[in-house]
């Protein structure tokens, strides 16, 4: 596996990027008394980095249809301002502590303030798209109603992950787990920035269809590798909080193949731990842990990810041959083999 493209790629167009998103924001209210209270927290946690994967995959499949890609970076970033809200958020739901090796928003500025932050970044994504003057309106249009899906297949998979903590919903298949991951992650970290890249490319039907169906794979495998790396991760590389889902009791692909998995007394106790939540004590969490790892779940959920990476890879077969088709491949191995 060859992740070494991927990532001079995005040594190469991450700096565009991160101006282009810091242009939307450091001019707004500047001189005035609400400065600190939004602009400054939304700059603040967007310039914390992060691998700007949205916008550079709108402008690889951009480039992939034949065209410029920096004709997507806007929409790109469009992209990248619903994730920026989406962590925010999450962060909250979540009662996360870290995020980006730094406090989560919401703890520095106060739940209020992160809030409303998340939401106005919520508010630039469209914005940016019609403000955009390198598109004609007909494009436009197509790539906010790709924006309008993403927003309400992202909110679907994460009222499941939410719902089925709080109520306690235990008899969960890795069917259901993938339909919850898709919406969650699958479309704002890939099925939508490749369509979006594509529309604007004008790529024919076929490619986008193929953009799209290797995004769904990608993004899916991205979201169980992340679960992983929440319990088997280095805290240090990771950059936020290790074993939160542990104690949030989210019902990851591992958990819901444990509770199929373990014996009735092994599979009565998981259920206890997990409904302890955060109440649970650092023995409790080791506990968890050890259950998954005893009944190979870690391993299930690895091998689920690396069949996904393999049918991803596939469907650019259906993509015509170009250096942004190789920077995708190479992102899809990325996708498996990162450490935060």
């Amino acid at each position: 596996m060859d992740v070494e493209l991927f990532l001079d790629y995005t040594a190469e167009v991450k700096p565009a990027i991160d101006r282009q998103l810091a242009a939307y924001l450091e001019c707004r209210g500047q001189g005035t008394r609400l400065r600190p209270y939004l602009y400054d927290i939304l700059q603040g946690f967007v310039a914390r980095g992060g691998k700007r994967l949205r916008p550079a995959m709108a402008m690889l499949a951009c480039e992939a249809a034949g065209a410029d890609p920096y004709l997507a970076l806007p929409s790109g970033c469009a992209v990248e301002f619903f994730h920026a809200a989406a962590l925010i958020h999450d962060d909250i739901m979540d009662e996360s502590e870290l995020r980006r090796d730094q406090q989560c928003a919401h703890i520095i500025h106060g739940v209020s303030l992160a809030i409303n932050t998340g939401d106005y970044a919520l508010g630039l994504v469209c914005t940016i798209v019609v403000q955009d003057q390198g598109l004609n309106d007909a494009t436009k249009i197509a790539v906010l109603d790709a924006i309008g899906e993403m927003s309400a297949r992202t909110i679907e998979g994460q009222a499941l992950d939410v719902g089925w903590v709080r109520d306690e919903v235990y008899d969960l298949t890795t069917d259901d787990y993938l339909a919850m991951a898709l919406g969650k992650t699958g479309y704002y970290s890939g099925i939508s920035p490749l369509k979006i890249g594509s529309l604007i490319g004008g790529a024919p039907a076929a490619e986008r269809v193929a953009l799209e169906e290797f995004g769904r794979n990608a993004a899916v495998a991205f979201q169980i590798q992340d679960d992983l790396l929440n319990i088997v991760g280095n805290e240090a590389t990771v950059g936020k909080d290790l074993l939160n889902d542990i104690l949030e009791s989210k019902r990851t692909l591992m958990v819901i193949h444990c509770l199929n998995a373990a014996s009735p007394a092994d599979g009565r106790r998981l259920t206890e731990l997990l409904r302890l939540g955060h109440s649970k004590s650092p023995q409790e969490v080791a506990e968890v842990v050890g259950l998954l790892e005893k009944y190979g779940s870690v391993e299930d959920s690895r091998k689920k990810a690396r069949s996904l990476i393999v049918q991803a890879r596939e469907c650019l077969n259906g993509v015509r041959p170009s250096r942004a088709r190789d920077v995708l491949a190479s992102m899809a191995d990325f996708f498996l083999e990162r450490e935060r």
